[in-house]
């Protein structure tokens, strides 16, 4: 059974949630406040035109000639998730013509080693079953699970300090902790020399697994979400902001002290499920705490007037990798919301900070034409492609938090 999470829109059916957890929902002074009065035509049409300039200007009509990295993995997310929040099939075609030719060029979804990379594209197949009940995209969101699974550390692994994918000894516990459940950063097919493992690869896993876990009701996902959440949360947080950290070595246990959206967001969306399967809210509180830390405090991806600013910086017409982070963190805020849905003061400080960048970009980083710029507050700049890619999630929230149902 696929479970679609309810519609966040439905303000009728919410009701207030006890915080008792003595969360601060309140939204901050220094916002403004956005209200968008658009149809449902209008803003699925906003979000189907970027996908549509997306698709045939940047990536064009042969899917065999995409980049089969983790940078159109993740974008093709949105197409899915567009049609997922939007009820409708628009992008079913072209997402399953990608995914097919992507699975042809390497059958684990992983050309260049890298576990996040794979998972990517296991995400992207999870969201597209989802969306339109595909068997084959399931089949291949598990192909993805089968390929990566034996990067995570098992608790027999860890206490032994050795691992079947590494030839090196690795760090039994690092600062007095258990790495079990931790995932290598680069996969099986990988010279096997790099020790790193890191949030997003193991948030990708918890995330994963638990939507697997949901789809099947198979032990062995669930189990592995708890350990990669638990091993996150033990070894990969910060107090104060509440939110995850990035990396580690399992050689001497070196760490970054570095933030990035998407290490929140994979790992908010993958928590709130895990409350849902076990029926045990430590989870979703956890996940809680982390998204009003993440949306009122951090100044590393915040302005104070609720615009997210990470991966605007240097030139606009040469991309990197993090100009995709923001968009992976708005798409998890939108599956938090749509789960939460009860929570009508979780609700209401998301759809403000969702709309805040929404409004800017619909009416300042725009040509008018479907083209998006780095910098959702504007002046638009482009077009360019990672700009575009990066859009893209932010408009489908817009359909989610703007549809008046």
């Amino acid at each position: 059974m696929v479970y679609i999470p309810r519609l966040v829109t439905r303000v009728c059916q919410g009701k207030n949630t006890t915080n008792a957890l003595g969360l601060d929902y309140s939204i901050p002074s220094e916002w403004n406040q956005v209200t968008i009065d658009k149809s449902y035509d209008e803003i699925n049409g906003i979000a189907q035109k970027a996908i549509n300039v997306m698709r045939d200007t940047f990536w064009g009509p042969d899917p065999a000639k995409v980049d089969f990295g983790w940078g159109t993995g993740t974008t093709l997310s949105a197409l899915a998730y567009k049609d997922m929040v939007a009820s409708t099939k628009d992008n079913h075609d072209f997402v399953k013509a990608v995914m097919q030719a992507a699975k042809n060029h390497n059958e684990n979804f992983d050309p260049y080693g890298y576990n996040d990379d794979a998972q990517w594209w296991g995400t992207t197949a999870f969201y597209a079953y989802r969306a339109y009940g595909d068997q084959e995209f399931l089949g291949w969101a598990i192909d993805v699970w089968n390929w990566v699974a034996s990067s995570q550390i098992t608790p027999d692994q860890a206490a032994a300090g050795k691992s079947p994918v590494r030839d090196q000894a690795i760090k039994s516990e690092c600062n007095g902790k258990s790495n079990a459940g931790a995932m290598f950063w680069r996969s099986p097919s990988s010279e096997r020399t790099d020790m790193g493992v890191n949030v997003i690869t193991t948030g990708l896993f918890e995330t994963l697994s638990a939507y697997l876990a949901e789809a099947t009701g198979e032990q062995k996902y669930l189990d592995a979400a708890i350990q990669a959440y638990e091993f996150i949360t033990r070894s990969m947080f910060r107090e104060d902001p509440n939110i995850p950290l990035d990396g580690m070595s399992l050689t001497d246990c070196g760490a970054n002290n570095w933030v990035f959206t998407y290490n929140t967001g994979k790992f908010i969306e993958g928590a709130v499920i895990l409350s849902s399967l076990t029926k045990d809210d430590k989870y979703k509180n956890q996940a809680l705490k982390t998204i009003v830390d993440a949306v009122k405090k951090v100044e590393n991806w915040n302005d104070g007037h609720g615009f997210i600013t990470e991966g605007q910086d240097g030139d606009p017409a040469k991309g990197n990798d993090g100009r995709q982070f923001k968009a992976i963190y708005v798409r998890a805020l939108t599956e938090v919301a749509r789960r939460e849905w009860q929570n009508s003061d979780l609700r209401n400080l998301l759809y403000q900070y969702i709309n805040i960048n929404y409004n800017a970009a619909i009416t300042k980083d725009t040509d008018g034409n479907g083209n998006y710029g780095l910098t959702w507050k504007g002046p638009y700049a482009g077009p360019y492609e990672s700009a575009q890619m990066n859009i893209l999630d932010l408009l489908v929230a817009g359909v989610e938090f703007n549809w008046k149902r």
